[in-house]
């Protein structure tokens, strides 16, 4: 959600800053600007709505050594034109990540002052409270500035006075600083300059710098001066200068190496194990928290270790989990997970739980995020980077890990002995899984119009009905539904006719009968069937309009398998559909505002 660059060094600014924006496009966004000083010194402006390959035809070849650069994702404001970044106010251009919750108040203030706007965006009040107060002492000003500020900011800017400089203020939102030979690179996320350095800095909340061609200076808000701790990343960039049909289809292809390389990375740490078992083994209470695909991946892991462990599991929505006083305590630890670690509401959440005394432990797919400065323990999905907004590879490893903690933690040698085969066999059953893309396609196209669509299952299917149901309406806009095959008739049968598709997740030997019950019921009123299950007879035996077989395996392991053809069947409707898969209108990659 928006995406922040800079460069100031020996090469063409303009073309690092604009190259880096690219690589930040899977974070969703509706406009794109860039901000220079040219080989002349003077400040120069160029933005526009839509992508960045416009603004790449409108900027690219433009001249000049320091640069900001800006994905907008529209917040306070339409998304045109006018409200993209930056935002020039006298002597400053301004880029900015998040929300300045008392915007409205400090606009106020200033057009008393005789300050004009030209957009309706909270950014353009902060550039215009900069250059307010700006008295030639920009260190000063940045600090007064940040202290009038309540809410998030990542902010990158440039001033006029100093034009070898870029200027980064840090609170609630991520910001990183990269550091090569005689230049320097700002982003929001280091994917943006990984091919040019590994030398990072993270900038932590309430702290400021001065960036330029020799390095960061940094302070807190106070103007103190603070040590730089560089750490070195080696971010894996897939997707660098390839040519890719569709990000989300090459992702879900990529499940079968993301869950080999997961598992192989957590079983071959033993630090990792240990500190995983001396965690839970002292505390008596463990609440999973997430949001949206993060969430249903959290009531896999609820399932996972009630059967596998019998350990009592709470699941809560991480939007929902600090406005309703939890119960949290030193007793308690809290399970976070982000494929981002940068989701602001399941941030919040980990700094709750840490100051009522509870451990933390945060699941991640990027192993510099915030979320793991709040973590006791980070255990890293290593799915590589993912640029599709919609989470596939990402999910599955999630829930592996869920799968990998209950296998260290299990006290039966002989369960565990069992599991760790199955996860072995794993990334196999998951390549099995994939070889039902043709089938998926025509059965698409078949299904692309319908007026609605519901996904059901029980037991371990549940949360895989919601998952399946979430992919299909971020994808596709249909509308869809998941829940648990035996509310059907609470409600929801009213809905089905023939223009209804019904979803029948069946993977887990225990329920199926009961959920055969239920399609049943769909068949009986009109409304079309699809099954997805591993039991081919019994699916046979019910007649349903479309079938798609499983590769057997056992329960703990069906949730990463039958989301597969989940994630095939969203990405073909939103195809045939004429939908771009990778972008999906009005969302983001990583929401890191609430």
């Amino acid at each position: 959600m928006c995406g922040i660059t800079g460069y100031i060094g020996k090469r063409k600014a303009c073309q690092v800053v604009l190259d880096g924006l690219c690589m930040l496009e899977y974070r969703g966004y509706d406009s794109a600007g860039i901000g220079l000083f040219d080989e002349k010194g003077k400040m120069q402006v160029a933005k526009k709505a839509g992508f960045v390959s416009g603004l790449k035809k409108l900027a690219y070849d433009r001249q000049g050594c320091c640069a900001v650069g800006h994905t907008r994702w529209a917040t306070h404001g339409l998304p045109n034109t006018a409200n993209a970044h930056p935002h020039k106010c006298g002597r400053f251009c301004l880029v900015h990540n998040g929300i300045a919750e008392n915007f409205a108040g400090l606009k106020s203030d200033l057009q008393k002052k005789g300050k004009k706007f030209l957009s309706q965006t909270d950014s353009e009040v902060i550039c215009a409270l900069l250059d307010d107060l700006y008295d030639g002492d920009v260190l000063d000003t940045m600090g007064r500035v940040a202290k009038m500020i309540k809410g998030s900011f990542a902010i990158a800017f440039l001033c006029n006075d100093f034009k070898d400089k870029i200027f980064v203020i840090k609170k609630n939102s991520p910001l990183a600083i990269g550091l090569g030979k005689d230049e320097s690179f700002v982003a929001s996320d280091p994917v943006a300059f990984a091919k040019y350095t590994d030398k990072t800095v993270y900038l932590k909340d309430n702290e400021m710098g001065i960036v330029d061609k020799n390095g960061l200076q940094l302070f807190d808000f106070c103007k103190n001066k603070k040590t730089v701790h560089i750490q070195n990343t080696n971010l894996f960039c897939d997707g660098d200068g390839q040519k890719v049909k569709s990000f989300t289809k090459k992702e879900i292809f990529e499940i079968p190496r993301a869950l080999r390389h997961t598992a192989n990375d957590f079983f071959a740490d033993d630090k990792i194990i240990s500190k995983t078992i001396d965690i839970f083994s002292k505390n008596d209470k463990v609440i999973l928290t997430g949001c949206g695909t993060a969430y249903n991946a959290c009531l896999v892991g609820k399932y996972t270790w009630e059967k596998v462990l019998r350990l009592p599991v709470q699941t809560e929505l991480a939007s929902e989990f600090r406005y309703q006083n939890p119960i949290v305590d030193k007793n308690t630890v809290v399970v976070a997970v982000s494929q981002s670690g940068e989701t602001a509401d399941t941030l919040q959440a980990t700094k709750l739980a840490k100051s009522r005394g509870a451990k933390v432990v945060a699941i991640t797919n990027v192993s510099h995020s915030s979320i793991t400065k709040n973590a006791d323990l980070v255990l890293h999905t290593k799915a590589g980077q993912e640029v599709a907004v919609a989470a596939t590879k990402s999910y599955v490893t999630q829930i592996l890990l869920f799968l990998c903690v209950a296998s260290v933690l299990c006290k039966q040698s002989k369960a565990v002995k069992e599991i760790k085969k199955q996860i072995d066999d794993l990334p196999y059953l998951a390549s099995k899984a994939l070889l039902l893309d043709d089938k998926i396609s025509k059965l698409a196209k078949e299904h692309c119009k319908k007026q609605g669509v519901f996904f059901v299952g029980r037991g371990l299917d549940y949360p895989l009905a919601t998952e399946g149901s979430l992919k299909l309406k971020e994808v596709t806009y249909m509308h869809s539904q998941g829940f648990a095959a035996g509310e059907l008739k609470h409600g929801s049968l009213a809905l089905v006719d023939k223009n209804v598709l019904v979803v029948g997740i069946v993977t887990q030997k225990k329920v199926a009968d009961k959920t055969f019950n239920a399609l049943h019921e769909v068949s009986s009123r009109g409304g079309k069937v699809l099954v997805v299950t591993q039991f081919e007879k019994m699916a046979k035996e019910f007649g349903a309009d479309g079938l798609l077989c499983l590769p057997g395996a056992t329960d703990l392991l069906m949730p990463m398998i039958a989301v597969i053809p989940l994630q095939l069947f969203a990405y073909h409707v939103s195809v045939a559909r004429g939908i771009n898969p990778d972008k999906p209108r009005n969302l983001a990659k990583s929401v890191t505002v609430e």
